[in-house]
């Protein structure tokens, strides 16, 4: 079986499965939902391995009953597991994001009755508005509809960074709720912004150290800019002509059309390969170094433009 991350974080239900897989494209929502489910494993009094090893040996300890959690980040140590995983009496965790490697694992997580693939995507419409509603009824928030459609429109696709906001708003919870109000308290504009500081790549890199310095004061700013620099890009790597790029482009963002369009000619396609890889190196450092996103984001930033360039 397979479910939407949102769908797990949102249900009051017990989490029945044994097997579970997290993985999709949103690596800050696959590291949120695995800490989500193993908090929800050891309040129900089971043993977390994180080893990154199967023991099936470990029964626990003397206060979880011989319940055990087996936390696996690394895949690539594990594929004996993908003959056996039917076999396994204790509970296990995966946790990565989308590549062909996840592939066949879960492949064989899909064809087991007491296994789930939970995928972190950014919110679709739908979810989103799922997930808004939820939200707000958890901060116990009085707004009108006209405000709920603009929280939808504006805020982030980004569920943890969603999430982030709206309990931000709770300041106003003893107060009228206006769009007004929200967009100061969250500062909308400033996220449209940043949004759109991959259409700034070709400029100097002194303009670029200054439009980053001056954009990006936490770690969910860099998150905000770095997932639309990875949309910018995946439609760049998708379209087949600048006609099929400017299709697929946002509509709204109509002003950054010809820049765009700029940056589309420039990028060779063999370089796309080395952006992607230069995408997965810093979320894998960001993973580790939270603290140093500034320096790591920065350096991405100019990385990025000198390989388009190149």
């Amino acid at each position: 079986m397979r479910v939407r991350a949102e769908k797990i974080l949102t249900s009051k239900k017990e989490i029945k499965y044994k097997k579970i897989f997290v993985t999709g494209s949103d690596e800050v929502l696959i590291d949120y939902v695995s800490n989500y489910l193993i908090k929800n494993f050891r309040d129900r009094n089971f043993y977390i391995d994180s080893s990154n090893q199967i023991n099936q040996t470990i029964g626990g300890d003397l206060f979880s009953d011989k319940k055990v959690l087996f936390y696996i980040n690394n895949i690539s140590t594990n594929t004996f597991l993908l003959k056996n995983l039917n076999l396994l009496d204790q509970a296990v965790l995966f946790s990565s994001p989308n590549n062909k490697k996840n592939n066949k694992l879960k492949t064989e997580f899909l064809k087991l009755e007491d296994a789930v693939v939970v995928e972190c995507y950014s919110l679709n419409r739908a979810t989103k508005e799922m997930v808004v509603k939820n939200l707000i009824e958890e901060e116990e928030l009085n707004i009108s509809k006209s405000v709920f459609w603009y929280i939808v429109e504006s805020l982030d696709d980004c569920y943890v960074i969603l999430k982030k906001q709206i309990q931000t708003l709770s300041f106003l919870k003893n107060k009228p709720i206006s769009i007004e109000s929200v967009g100061e308290v969250l500062f909308v504009e400033k996220k449209i912004e940043l949004n759109k500081m991959f259409f700034y790549i070709l400029k100097d890199n002194e303009t670029l150290i200054n439009i980053f310095n001056k954009n990006i004061f936490s770690l969910s700013d860099f998150y905000i800019f770095l997932n639309s620099t990875k949309q910018y890009l995946k439609i760049i790597h998708e379209s087949s002509n600048k006609e099929d790029a400017l299709f697929r482009f946002p509509k709204y963002l109509f002003n950054e059309k010809e820049t765009f369009l700029k940056i589309y000619n420039s990028v060779k396609r063999k370089n796309l390969i080395k952006i992607y890889s230069n995408i997965f190196r810093v979320e894998s450092l960001i993973r580790k170094n939270p603290v140093l996103y500034s320096a790591i984001g920065l350096r991405f930033f100019i990385n990025t433009k000198k390989i388009i360039i190149s």
